[in-house]
C-alpha cells in the first residue's frame, strides 16, 4: 500500500488518475470562476435566492405546524366541549325548574 497516492490495495489505476483528474478540474473551474464577475454575481444571486426560498420554507412549515396543532386542539377539545355542553344544559334546565 502506498502512502502518498492515496490507493488502496485492488484499486484500478484508472480509478486512481480519474479521481485525480476531476479534483484537479474543480479545483481549475472554481478558481477561474472566482476572478469572473459574472460568476461571483450569479453566485451571489444563487446564495439570496437559496436565502429566500428556505426563508419562504420556513415561514411554510410554521404555518402548516399552527395548522396541525389547530386541527389537534380541536381534537382533543371535542369531547370536553360535548361535556360541557351537556353539564351547562343540565344547569340551565335545574335553573329554569327552581
Amino acid at each position: 500500500m502506498s502512502g502518498r497516492t492515496g490507493m488502496r490495495k485492488g484499486d484500478s489505476l484508472r480509478e486512481a488518475k480519474i479521481r485525480y483528474f476531476m479534483c484537479g478540474l474543480a479545483v481549475a473551474i472554481v478558481g477561474l470562476g472566482m476572478y469572473s464577475y459574472y460568476v461571483r454575481e450569479l453566485l451571489a444571486s444563487l446564495a439570496l435566492f437559496s436565502l429566500g426560498f428556505v426563508f419562504l420554507a420556513l415561514i411554510g412549515l410554521g404555518v402548516f405546524l399552527v395548522w396541525w396543532a389547530s386541527a389537534q386542539v380541536g381534537i382533543w377539545a371535542r369531547p370536553a366541549s360535548r361535556n360541557m355542553m351537556a353539564f351547562s344544559r343540565r344547569m340551565i334546565s335545574a335553573y329554569a325548574k327552581s
